[in-house]
């Protein structure tokens, strides 16, 4: 097995122990729970990515990123649809918001944290 692979077999046993941060682990945790269980995600969810640094507008992005995930799964799951294992986004994540600095978004007119 080659050591991409060995590593994406490490994260779907346990993310908690592959390296990454707390901040990172705290976002695969929200995440994880808004899949499992959106009608459960509190203020006290937010607050906690919020101890972790993501901001207001990060968590509406992680929001957003889980629900159209989810939502395309469903979609595949219910239809039969094969995916591909490669799908070209490996390039793309080095774009991610959380990579770089980037001014802050404003929703709703104003900040809500």
């Amino acid at each position: 097995m080659d050591p991409d692979s060995q590593l994406a077999a490490q994260f779907g046993i346990d993310y908690r122990n592959t390296g990454l941060t707390p901040k990172q682990v705290a976002i695969l945790e929200f995440s994880e729970h808004l899949t499992l269980g959106p009608a459960t995600i509190t203020e006290a969810h937010h607050k906690e990515l919020g101890d972790h640094g993501w901001r207001p507008e990060d968590i509406v992005d992680i929001v957003h990123i889980v629900a159209l995930y989810s939502y395309m799964v469903r979609i595949a799951d219910g239809l039969g649809v094969e995916m591909e294992a490669d799908r070209g986004w490996e390039q793309l994540s080095e774009r991610l918001p959380f990579k770089t600095q980037m001014p802050p978004k404003v929703f709703w007119g104003h900040n809500r944290y």
